[in-house]
């Protein structure tokens, strides 16, 4: 028999085998036999091609698990789908409303090529909130107007019950646009936070989310209406 025969009784052999251990014993005992090897180095030598051949084994088998999983195969290895009908989102109780008007203004930066003026207003105004409880609401916002017409805008704000003195703090985050009648709508995202006891008119507002939507018009006359986000 040749070597080429030899050679390609061999892969026919490789190829035919289940485990890699039952690969490694046959390949070693039948080429040992086939080829009567009798020295240290040769046996040295196939050990190594044995070596090489499954470490290439190892190195092909992400590859297959890749291409088994774009042709829709299932594999261990393949991330797990979870499932997403838990997330979800739902706009509650209006849970505080009122008007305000800007009592201060301040020009922070001039802007850039790509971006407007920056400007600090600080307002003043009342507020209803939920269940009835009247309350002032004084805060500042910085807001700066894109040459594309819109706005976006960041602030806080402080409401103290008029009964009894409470207050709630909250933060917030808006973006809108100037409309044809020349008022400017926002619509954003509220924090709030209250540091009174759990018995007080306020406290329910203890780390409550709100979206709000708000309109503002030229003598800085505001409108603003705040709902529960749950």
């Amino acid at each position: 028999m040749t070597f080429m025969q030899k050679n390609t009784s061999l892969k026919r052999y490789f190829i035919s085998s289940f485990t890699p251990k039952r690969i490694m014993l046959k390949l070693i005992t039948n080429q040992l036999n086939a080829m009567n090897i009798k020295s240290v180095m040769p046996t040295f030598m196939l050990l190594l091609l044995i070596m090489g051949s499954g470490m290439m084994m190892i190195l092909i088998t992400p590859f297959d698990v890749l291409y088994a999983g774009a042709q829709g195969q299932d594999t261990s290895h393949a991330t797990p789908v979870v499932s997403s009908s838990a997330i979800n989102v739902t706009i509650g109780d209006l849970i505080v409303e009122g008007p305000a008007t800007s009592i201060g203004f301040r020009i922070l930066d001039l802007g850039t090529e790509s971006t407007g003026p920056k400007m600090e207003i600080s307002f003043l105004g009342n507020a209803t909130i939920r269940g009835g409880i009247n309350a002032t609401d004084m805060g500042t916002l910085w807001s700066i107007m894109n040459h594309d017409g819109t706005a976006y805008s960041e602030g806080k704000g402080i409401l103290t019950s008029k009964a009894t003195g409470e207050m709630a703090t909250y933060t917030f985050q808006a973006i809108g646009g100037y409309d044809p009648d020349g008022k400017l709508r926002n619509h954003g995202s509220m924090f709030f936070n209250s540091n009174t006891s759990s018995s007080g008119q306020l406290s329910f507002l203890n780390g409550m989310v709100g979206v709000f939507a708000d309109e503002i018009d030229a003598k800085g006359n505001a409108m603003t209406k705040v709902w529960e986000l749950r």
